[in-house]
């Protein structure tokens, strides 16, 4: 199976640590040219972003070049006509990625997507464990699990999503990794466990200070008042309440459970 790294031209530093990693494992990877949003006009970036009421752009120029990036990525898959691995430059890998990133024959037969990164939080999973070997197990996803540093993806599923985001409204790893998205529910999405990369802003002890570099939409939004900030407290509570009631080990009627996906380090 190829593995496509996305890496901006200019992160030359990046890609050289990344070159190590993925020839250490021995894995059969290529450099995928990131796009730089930055560098696009506004009328390029009006043309994929979803505005506001004020006319502004939902989606920062960093969102707008991962989702162009990935379409990228998608295409090559496509073209290929085989599944293939993407990851971002400033992951961490796991000493075990090679065992499932070589091939692609232990693909479930309806997945569409597998997911491999974690950020550490807790999420949803299906409690049907599908076991590909030593170590090596499977979940479906059912919960949101943001971030787009890691995953394989089907030819048939890649098409889809060139269809599906020619122009969206939200940050790409919201449209296909969040529930509240037809995508998510459109795709058969798989987890592995444990996780087999994970960036490196997320690690708790990493001293390299990659990441950092995309704006999300989210930041640059005007500051509410007391009383939506309360309401928006209220709103976080109590989904945080129903997901853990949700996927609790006591709950024997149903059909997930929570995961803190670990890294290993």
């Amino acid at each position: 199976m190829k593995v496509y790294v996305i890496n901006l031209d200019r992160a030359t530093q990046r890609m050289e640590r990344m070159r190590e990693i993925l020839d250490a494992q021995r894995l059969d990877w290529v450099r995928l040219p990131a796009v730089d949003g930055r560098q696009l006009s506004q009328e390029e970036q009006a043309r994929w972003s979803a505005t506001r009421e004020d006319g502004s752009l939902i989606l920062t120029p960093g969102e707008i070049g991962v989702l162009l990036s990935h379409r990228r990525f998608w295409e090559m898959v496509v073209a290929s006509g085989e599944p293939g691995a993407v990851v971002e430059d400033d992951i961490h890998l796991a000493p075990s990625a090679h065992e499932w990133l070589r091939e692609a024959d232990w693909l479930p037969h309806d997945a569409d997507i597998v997911k491999f990164e974690t950020t550490g939080k807790t999420i949803a999973v299906s409690r049907q464990i599908v076991s590909i070997g030593a170590r090596r197990r499977l979940a479906r996803l059912l919960s949101a699990h943001l971030g787009f540093a890691g995953y394989i993806i089907t030819p048939l599923a890649a098409t889809r999503l060139l269809h599906a985001t020619r122009f969206v409204e939200r940050a790409i790893d919201h449209v296909v990794f969040d529930p509240s998205s037809t995508i998510f529910h459109d795709c058969t999405i798989y987890q592995t466990i444990p996780a087999l990369c994970i960036q490196d802003q997320f690690l708790p002890n990493s001293t390299l200070g990659l990441g950092g570099e995309i704006e999300r939409a989210w930041k640059r939004e005007k500051k509410k008042s007391l009383p939506q900030k309360m309401l928006r407290e209220l709103h976080r509570l109590y989904g945080q309440t129903r997901f853990a009631l949700a996927g609790s080990s006591i709950n024997i009627f149903g059909s997930r459970k929570n995961v803190k996906l670990k890294f290993p380090a």
